[in-house]
Order: structure tokens, then C-alpha cells, then sequence
């Protein structure tokens, strides 16, 4: 992971996570817009830190951020106890590491394996749950409720990854790969204190 990305998340006091449509377009040598297409949607991150952290604690932090411009790829976990609140977004699982599924193209997906103990009224997933196609693929959220006894994931767009058979990262496994393509300003008051003018942005890698 980039530590200093990593270390931005593990200190927040709010992050907000949202899913932005990419636009791309081509202009002509005159400035003429010439073609305009519509992406798939991609992650976005606010993220806000305290003000008041001492200056001597954040500036190694500071100096590695503003080191790695707005270019360098990284990768977050939003996994500390303080942010519990993602295991709400694995359906009824309880075994979240051998779910096995199969991608081939377009945005759904076949359960292959490591679902069993599930009952009539729960789900393998719920809408709005976070996945990722094992360690080095992006991120989805499920489009709509897989029931205990369905085998297709509907996903929120379409496959960014290649097609073949992956085991699944759920809820608070799951990491993102992010550029941060802003970076708030900063002054110190009352002597060692760092006060932000704003949040951290990151968006994800394509």
C-alpha cells in the first residue's frame, strides 16, 4: 500500500464515498470538441482530517503527499474498527474469504462456490454491497439482492477486469487503487497545530 495515502484514511473524521460517470472527449487543433464518450462510473473519495493534529506528528505525512503530486497510483483499505460500519455490506455471509465466481463480459457474474449455510429470507449479498475480483482487480458494488438460493451478481457497471474465475474480497477486504487529485491546503496555528481548507480527494485508477 502507499503509506501516506493509508495513513490519510486511518486518521479521518468523514469520508465520503461516491460513484462519479467519467467523461472523455477529443478536441480538434482549433479547440473544436470533436467526439464526446461517456465512461463507466468510477470511484471517488472525500476524505477530512481533524484540524488540530500536532505539526511535528503530520509533517512526514505532509512531505510525503505533496512528494507524490497528483500521478502516483496507491492503494486504501477503509478497515479500522472505527469504520465497522462496512461489514454491513456482505449480504448474511459469514465466510467471506472462498466465494468463487466466474466473469466473462458485461456487468454480472456466476457464483461458482463457497456459499453454503445460507437459509430461506437471507442473502448471499444485498444492494449496495462492496466486491472485488481478488487482490488486484477494482471494486463493484452489487446492483440488486442475490437471495440465498440465486447464483448471479448483478454488478453496478460493467467489467473492468478480464474474464476468468476469481475468489471474491467482501465488505472490508475489499482495496482500492486511487490517485489523489487533490490535496487541501494547510497552515499551522497556535505554534505545532495543522488546520485543512478542505478534504483530501482521491479517485480510482483506471
Amino acid at each position: 500500500m502507499t503509506t501516506a495515502f493509508q495513513t490519510v484514511i486511518d486518521y479521518s473524521q468523514a469520508i465520503s464515498i461516491n460513484k462519479k460517470k467519467k467523461v472523455a472527449q477529443s478536441t480538434s487543433r482549433d479547440g473544436t470538441v470533436k467526439t464526446t464518450s461517456l465512461g463507466g462510473q468510477i470511484w471517488e473519495f472525500e476524505v477530512s482530517l481533524p484540524n488540530g493534529p500536532k505539526w511535528s506528528d503530520f509533517r512526514g505525512l505532509i512531505e510525503k503527499m505533496e512528494a507524490l503530486d497528483r500521478v502516483t497510483v496507491g492503494t486504501i483499505q477503509i478497515n479500522l474498527a472505527g469504520q465497522s460500519w462496512l461489514n454491513g455490506y456482505q449480504g448474511n455471509l459469514s465466510n467471506v474469504s472462498a466465494i468463487t465466481v466466474t466473469a466473462t463480459t458485461g456487468n454480472t457474474l456466476t457464483i461458482t462456490g463457497g456459499t453454503s449455510g445460507l437459509s430461506a429470507g437471507q442473502f448471499k449479498f444485498k444492494a449496495g454491497d462492496f466486491i472485488q475480483l481478488g487482490a488486484g482487480g477494482k471494486v463493484y458494488t452489487v446492483a440488486a439482492d442475490v437471495a440465498y438460493n440465486s447464483n448471479t451478481i448483478t454488478l453496478h457497471r460493467p467489467l473492468r477486469d478480464a474474464a476468468g474465475t476469481y475468489t471474491l474480497l467482501v465488505g472490508q477486504a475489499v482495496t482500492w487503487s486511487v490517485i489523489c487529485v487533490k490535496f487541501p491546503n494547510w497552515n499551522i496555528f497556535a505554534r505545532d497545530q495543522v488546520a485543512w481548507d478542505g478534504p483530501f480527494v482521491f479517485a480510482e485508477s483506471l
